[in-house]
């Protein structure tokens, strides 16, 4: 713990010689500490800083899967109320923690009509647009259990065929960015972005949700490039605070 705590808020990592002298080790104790960590995918080797070491994938999936989403919320609360304000719809996060996906937080344009996502809310990976978007970069083993799931119909629209689903899935991945074509609730739209955090799995998404005619039909560029940048801000922020985390 002593050493993971140690590199956790260096971005570029630690050699093994710096992890010595913070924490006043011998070599071989360090070396086989490192090597322990290395093996257990709790921490990465960089060779292009002279052998440092980084928090790895295995650190940072323990990270994400945390119940505890409150951080999540606070650090995206800035970058969602000006994905709001751009789009004048209401924008949320949801996450995926092995086996389900749900909404965590939303921030709701100052507009006459606003769209609320409730935080803790299902989002269906085979009728929203979030729940597609984390799914469709999830490794094979992860799409093959939602899938092996009953897929509920919830409008008329809604995807409940599984073969149908993947290519569906193979389109977001293609294209970047996921739809909700009234899938999940009648006369609703969604566009989400998935949120990249490398070199972690995909566990967060970002979207907008409001009427189908302003959401797909009237603005649909202007709201892919506004969810866009959100799911870049938002990245870099997630990664922020796993590096510090």
């Amino acid at each position: 713990m002593s050493v993971l705590e140690t590199i956790a808020p260096f971005a570029e990592g630690l050699t093994a010689a710096e992890l010595e002298a913070a924490l006043d080790l011998p070599k071989t104790t360090v070396n086989r500490l490192l090597h322990a960590l290395l093996d257990g995918g709790m921490l990465t080797l960089d060779t292009s800083r002279g052998r440092s070491y980084r928090l790895g994938e295995r650190m940072l999936r323990l990270l994400h899967s945390s119940p505890d989403t409150g951080w999540v919320e606070k650090i995206s609360q800035r970058p969602l109320q000006t994905l709001a304000e751009r789009t004048g719809l209401s924008a949320f996060i949801s996450k995926f923690d092995g086996a389900n996906i749900k909404s965590i937080t939303c921030v709701a344009p100052d507009t006459p009509i606003k769209m609320y996502v409730v935080p803790g809310m299902s989002m269906p990976a085979n009728a929203t647009a979030t729940g597609k978007a984390i799914l469709a970069f999830q490794a094979n083993d992860a799409v093959d259990r939602v899938l092996a799931e009953r897929l509920d119909r919830f409008t008329g629209n809604t995807v409940v065929d599984a073969a149908d689903l993947r290519e569906e899935l193979e389109r977001t991945r293609l294209r970047g960015f996921a739809v909700d074509l009234a899938e999940h609730v009648a006369g609703l739209g969604s566009i989400a972005y998935p949120i990249f955090t490398p070199p972690a799995d995909v566990a967060y998404a970002v979207g907008i949700t409001g009427p189908y005619g302003q959401v797909i039909e009237q603005n649909f560029e202007s709201n892919c490039a506004a969810v866009a940048d959100a799911a870049s801000r938002l990245g870099k922020l997630l990664q922020l605070h796993q590096r510090a985390g």
